[in-house]
């Protein structure tokens, strides 16, 4: 009997000092961090963790187990962004939410786990341009408010998490040094205010030589500015009504000074351009290139996030027949909201 009785009281004293110990010098705030260098700018990077949505494109977890059920909520990117998922025990169950976005710089999340108490964690995005590369850190943070056998978890915290932020972090450097690269440097957004413009509507398939629709077009509107007096208020201009199967529906226009039209004008109309804010982007070379410079508008506006607002149209902004091919400019604007 009496062995029990000195069992007792040493198992008591043990379980007292474990107690003791994770109270007195044990913390109930851990950090887990890594971190790592992509050789990519700032906002590729903040564009890949600034989604919920889009997190297993690069999560070390979505692998573990592919049977796991994910939910979607709130916007597809920023604050309010949110993933649910129920999966194995080494997946688990939970919730993370964006609550703060701060562009190319960080991103944090509210996390809560099934099992692990009422309290959220935090994971943040740590996002440092260094140029053409980005220092990337992934950091964990956990409150155990007092929690005594949290903090002795806590205790191994670094050595379960950090092996899987590691490769996670390498996932998303993959993901995003695989993404092109592309040359934004002529892409600027501008308030336009709009013109008095006299047009003609036609098309063409975009597949042929469209200089003869074109030249059309202009000849019969010049002809007509020059048979009435009217003098040109800009360069000429394509406002794009709409592109499908390549085939190209536009107005030709040419800027006047003009309020009002008399007499039977034929298929010749007076309009406005658009008035608001636009991307412009500054296209020198040949006319050939316009299909490369649309599909660099669309990597523009999918990459800062834009909502187009219309459709788009161009300037002819010099002379082709009086300078060399390589120095002809056109300048082509986007609508955006």
């Amino acid at each position: 009997m009496r062995v029990f009785k000195y069992l007792f009281f040493a198992l008591l004293f043990l379980v007292m000092v474990f107690f003791a110990y994770g109270f007195f010098f044990l913390d109930d705030k851990v950090q887990v961090s890594r971190s790592i260098t992509i050789d990519r700018p700032a906002n590729k990077v903040f564009k890949a963790v600034n989604s919920m949505h889009h997190f297993n494109k690069w999560s070390p977890w979505a692998k573990l187990d592919p049977e796991a059920k994910y939910q979607f909520a709130g916007p597809e990117y920023g604050v309010d962004s949110q993933m649910s998922w129920q999966g194995n025990e080494e997946v688990g169950n939970g919730k993370q939410t964006i609550i703060e976005s701060v562009p190319n710089e960080m991103v944090k999340a509210e996390l809560y786990f099934d099992g692990q108490g009422d309290g959220p964690s935090w994971a943040t995005y740590q996002i440092k341009d260094t140029g053409n590369s980005s220092e990337v850190s992934w950091v964990f943070d956990a409150d155990f408010k007092g929690n005594i056998l949290n903090r002795y978890f806590g205790m191994m915290m670094d050595g379960m998490l950090g092996p899987q932020y590691a490769a996670g972090l390498q996932n998303l450097k993959t993901l995003v040094e695989a993404q092109p690269v592309y040359d934004f440097s002529g892409f600027s957004i501008e308030d336009v205010d709009s013109q008095n413009v006299l047009y003609v509507s036609t098309s063409g398939n975009t597949n042929e030589d469209m200089s003869q629709v074109m030249g059309d077009a202009y000849t019969k509107l010049t002809e007509f500015m020059g048979a009435n007096d009217i003098n040109f208020g800009g360069m000429p201009l394509a406002i794009t009504r709409s592109w499908e199967n390549s085939v190209w529906e536009f107005d030709a226009a040419i800027p006047v000074d003009l309020t009002s039209l008399e007499g039977d004008t034929g298929d010749i109309q007076l309009g406005q351009t658009y008035a608001g804010k636009a991307v412009k982007y500054i296209q020198k070379g040949s006319y050939d290139l316009g299909e490369a410079s649309y599909a660099l508008l669309d990597a523009y506006i999918e990459e800062s996030e834009l909502m187009r607002n219309g459709e788009p149209w161009e300037v002819y902004a010099n002379d082709p027949a009086s300078i060399p091919e390589s120095e002809i400019l056109t300048l082509i604007y986007q609508p955006i909201k």
